[in-house]
């Protein structure tokens, strides 16, 4: 695969946007996101996403002009909807929101529906953290993109449904987890299908129930679904998703026949000076990731890498070498 100079794929794929008529500072935004997945070794939330937010935007699914409004406001609780605008300039601005309440109040519960595709959530996260909040968040896709299949299923019922969370810590990147409640983010198998590889065991099965390594298969008519991570416990996981980031804020969860794409997100933000305190919440992370890191190495390892650590290093190695 070519190397590109992040600016120069930020610039690109900005002057994309801008000819399927974006306005220029949204189609910045949703560009320096994407390049900023690339970056942090997500490439299936980077720039391969350019083709379908371009057609979403064609369909009519995504609103290149969508505002964010507070629906309503009360202590603690911020509800959001985000006009079908596109998610990375919704999400960034629904967080700006949400870290600003949080600051007064102690503590924030950010509902927000109607928000086009947030992308890679711990951008997000790494907002909160780099805050000095700690956060945590659910997201569903507003009942479309039915991608996985249920435990002990074999066709597609659920979404991706990713967790997300963060804190900050004294010495070194937030502690940062984004994953999905699926095996595999389904981005991850469009990457392998452009590139013509296979994907490894145990992430999906094909149309009739089997075990398949095959992107093609994976895409076909009918398709198949990806397994929820861990059995039944990405299985419970994914529907707590459905419950807070789907039905609590008013976004819908899963069913059949909702082909809009967008996210229903809710995120809880909290400050450490309204709860243990600052000090000591960051002394105790900051103790934490060293004990974890005093850990004998198994075989095949040369060192522990914390949550958030390896997005940190691969940003760090393609900022520089592209």
């Amino acid at each position: 695969m070519p190397l590109l100079d992040p600016e120069i794929l930020t610039d690109f794929a900005t002057l994309i946007f801008e000819a399927s008529e974006l306005p220029t500072d949204v189609a910045r935004m949703v560009a320096e996101s994407l390049v900023l997945a690339n970056l942090s070794g997500h490439d299936s939330h980077g720039v391969i996403r350019i083709i379908e937010y371009v057609a979403w935007t064609k369909r009519g699914w995504v609103n290149p002009h969508g505002k964010l409004t507070v629906v309503r406001e009360q202590p603690c609780i911020l509800i959001l909807d985000g006009d079908f605008g596109f998610g990375q300039v919704i999400g960034r601005r629904a967080m700006e929101l949400g870290i600003r309440k949080a600051k007064a109040d102690g503590a924030c519960i950010l509902s927000l529906r109607r928000s086009g595709h947030l992308g890679r959530i711990g951008e997000f996260m790494e907002q909160a953290a780099s805050a000095g909040l700690v956060c945590f968040a659910l997201t569903n896709t507003h009942g479309s993109g039915v991608l996985v299949a249920p435990h002990g299923g074999c066709e597609r019922r659920l979404s991706a449904n990713p967790l997300a969370g963060a804190a900050p810590r004294p010495n070194g990147p937030p502690i940062m987890m984004d994953i999905s409640t699926s095996t595999i983010a389904e981005g991850k198998i469009k990457v392998a299908r452009s590139r013509g590889d296979s994907m490894p065991a145990g992430l999906f099965v094909n149309s009739n129930g089997e075990a398949s390594t095959s992107p093609e298969e994976y895409y076909g008519s009918p398709p198949g679904a990806l397994l929820p991570m861990a059995g039944h416990k990405g299985f419970a996981l994914s529907m707590l998703c459905e419950v807070f980031a789907g039905a609590m804020t008013g976004a819908g969860c899963s069913k059949d026949g909702v082909e809009r794409v967008a996210n229903g997100f809710m995120a809880f933000l909290l400050d450490p000076a309204a709860f243990a305190g600052t000090e000591f919440v960051s002394s105790e992370l900051g103790n934490l990731a060293e004990w974890v890191k005093t850990s004998r190495l198994q075989d095949g390892f040369d060192r522990i890498q914390l949550p958030g650590e390896p997005e940190a290093a691969a940003r760090e190695q393609r900022s520089r070498s592209g």
